[in-house]
C-alpha cells in the first residue's frame, strides 16, 4: 500500500507503513505540493505544485506534466501556480490557478479552455491573496453529491462560489460566509458543505502596506451550510485555534486541526496548534493529543486499504519554508490515539494512498 506524500520540497513515496526517515523516496522534484489526489471519475493520480500539475498512471512511479494554462505573472509570486485539479462525474477535468482562473478539459487534460464566468463574478475585483494583493488562489474545486452539474469553489482570498451548470456560469456567494479567506470546501450532500477558513495576522508589518485590510481580518473557523451556500453557521464557536486549512470526515467523525496565529507566525513558533474531533457532526468538539504538539499543524487525512486513518503534519506552506523540522505521518489507532508511523525531510501538506 504505497503512500504519496506532498511536502514543501516535492513529492515522496513510501512503499510501506510504518517507515523510517530516509525510507521514503522523492519521486517528483516539484517544489511545494498543493494537492495529491487519486481522483474519482479520472484515470491516475494527480499532483499540483509550484512547478506545475502532473498525472501518474502507474501509482506514482512515473509522471507526465499536464499543460494547464497558467498565464503570466508580474507581482510577488512570480510564476502562476496550479493549485487544484478536479474531475467531475462526467469525466471533465477542472484546474484552478492563482491567476486566478479556472480551466476545463474534456479530453483528459490534452487541451484546456478558461471558464470566463469566474472572471465575471461580481466580487472578482475584491479577490486578493496573502502574498500577492493583485491575485487570489483557487484553493479547491469540488463536485456536489447527486448533482452532476453542481460545482463549488473555494477562493483564498475571495470566498465561496457555486456553479449549477458545470462551470459555465457561477453564483457569487462571497458575502454570504462571514470569512472570505476560504481554504477548502467539502461537500457532504447536495446542500450541506463544510468550509475551512483562515485569516490575516494583523500584527504583521506587511499587512496594510500591501493589502489594505479590506478582507481576511476575521477570526477564521469551521463553517457549515445546509442551503447550498446561502447561509453559514460557525461550528467551532469560541475556538481560539481558528486558522484552519483542511477538514475531513470519516465514519461519522469530523476532524480538523487549527492554529492560534496565521502562517507567518509559524516561522518562529510564535503559534500553537491543536487537533479536534467531533462525533456529533459539529455540535461539540473534543481536543485530542497528537505527536508534534504544540506547533505542528495537521494538513491532510486519508483512509488506507485497511480502514486506518492516516494524517500528515508539519509547518507547511509558510513564507519561509522550515528546514529544521521533519514532516510527520501519523496513524489513528483503534482506541483513538495518534502514533507516528513515518518521517520525511520536509513538512507534509497532502497525502494519498495509491
Amino acid at each position: 500500500m504505497p503512500l504519496l506524500i506532498g511536502t514543501d520540497d516535492g513529492l515522496y513515496r513510501a512503499d510501506e507503513i510504518p517507515f523510517e526517515k530516509g525510507d521514503a523516496d522523492r519521486v517528483l522534484d516539484c517544489g511545494r505540493v498543493t494537492q495529491v489526489d487519486d481522483l474519482d471519475h479520472a484515470d491516475g493520480v494527480f499532483v499540483c505544485s509550484t512547478a506545475g500539475a502532473y498525472r501518474s498512471l502507474d501509482g506514482g512511479e512515473t509522471w507526465s506534466e499536464l499543460d494547464v494554462p497558467k498565464g503570466d505573472r508580474y507581482w510577488f509570486e512570480g510564476d502562476s501556480i496550479v493549485f487544484t485539479v478536479h474531475a467531475s462525474p462526467d469525466g471533465a477535468l477542472y484546474a484552478g490557478t492563482n491567476l486566478p482562473a479556472v480551466h476545463r478539459s474534456f479530453d483528459g487534460g490534452e487541451s484546456w479552455h478558461e471558464l470566463d464566468g469566474v472572471q465575471k463574478l461580481p466580487s472578482r475585483s475584491r479577490w486578493e491573496s496573502p502574498e500577492d494583493p493583485k491575485r487570489a488562489r483557487i484553493r479547491n474545486i469540488a463536485s456536489v453529491p447527486n448533482m452532476k452539474d453542481r460545482l463549488v469553489m473555494a477562493v483564498e482570498v475571495g470566498g465561496v462560489h457555486r456553479s449549477d451548470d458545470g462551470g459555465e456560469t457561477w453564483i457569487d456567494l462571497r458575502d454570504n460566509i462571514p470569512e472570505d479567506d476560504v481554504h477548502q470546501i467539502l461537500p457532504l450532500t447536495e446542500d450541506c458543505w463544510l468550509a475551512a477558513t483562515g485569516y490575516f495576522d494583523l500584527d504583521l508589518e506587511h499587512v496594510g502596506l500591501q493589502t489594505g485590510l479590506g478582507h481576511a481580518t476575521g477570526w477564521g473557523g469551521l463553517y457549515r451550510t445546509t442551503d447550498a451556500g446561502e447561509t453559514w453557521t460557525r461550528l467551532d464557536q469560541n475556538n481560539d485555534y481558528s486558522y484552519i486549512r483542511r477538514v475531513f470526515t470519516h465514519d461519522g467523525t469530523v476532524f480538523f486541526s487549527g492554529a492560534i496565529g496565521a502562517p507567518p507566525a509559524w516561522a518562529n513558533d510564535t503559534h500553537e496548534a491543536a487537533l479536534f474531533e467531533s462525533t456529533n457532526f459539529g455540535r461539540t468538539f473534543e481536543r485530542v493529543e497528537f505527536p508534534g504538539e504544540p506547533h505542528e499543524v495537521i494538513e491532510d487525512w486519508v483512509v488506507d486499504d485497511d480502514g486506518d486513518l492516516l494524517c500528515g503534519s508539519g509547518l507547511f506552506d509558510i513564507p519561509t519554508p522550515r528546514t529544521d523540522i521533519d514532516g510527520r505521518i501519523m496513524r489513528r489507532t483503534d482506541d483513538g490515539e495518534y502514533e507516528t508511523v513515518g518521517l520525511v525531510p520536509s513538512s507534509v501538506g497532502r497525502i494519498e494512498v495509491v
